[in-house]
């Protein structure tokens, strides 16, 4: 009997096995959800234009017309500031005048060499007469050309160092300008 119970507890427990089912893994799926994110991290760094320049008065006067405004884009040529050209034009209308001049006296003395009353040396004088007045005009229209500062880039400004009206000296800040399309 104790053989019997135990062949029939060996069948019923085979059976169970025999039985059980095997049961698939089910998953729930959702969608993606798409965020933007912040994430703050702290790095140490400087942002600055492609170019970035002091613009200076290069003569010494007053100031007497600004042509843009503090902020305002301006393309490169454009006049920004007029610094008064008043002296700078009677030292051109001088140096002119000057010029004028040692060119007749030049051309007289050329004359007079041609006949050989006046020596070659003379001539030569006169000749350097004329160089130094005309070297002297470049330089009275270099001078007076200063007295307009134009934007050597197309940027933007920067506020304003000085006033309509103040006296600026040689070397004086008058603003800054940025060229802010590349960083």
């Amino acid at each position: 009997m104790t053989m019997g119970l135990c062949t029939l507890l060996f069948n019923t427990s085979c059976q169970t096995k025999k039985e059980e089912k095997v049961e698939s893994a089910t998953f729930s799926v959702t969608n993606p959800v798409k965020k933007d994110t912040t994430v703050i991290k702290d790095y140490v760094g400087q942002i600055r234009a492609i170019q970035h320049i002091e613009l200076r008065a290069l003569e010494k006067g007053y100031l007497q017309k600004i042509y843009v405004d503090e902020g305002q884009l301006v393309r490169k040529g454009q006049l920004m500031f007029q610094i008064m050209p008043l002296l700078y034009r009677a030292e051109l209308q001088k140096a002119q005048a000057e010029a004028n001049f040692a060119e007749i006296e030049y051309k007289n003395t050329k004359s007079l060499t041609e006949t050989n009353v006046v020596s070659p040396n003379e001539l030569a004088m006169a000749k350097a007469k004329l160089d130094k007045a005309k070297a002297e005009l470049s330089l009275a229209q270099v001078h007076l050309g200063f007295t307009e500062i134009r934007a050597p880039f197309t940027g933007i400004m920067d506020r304003f160092q000085v006033r309509l009206g103040s006296l600026v000296n040689e070397g004086d800040l008058l603003t800054t300008l940025s060229d802010n399309s590349k960083m």
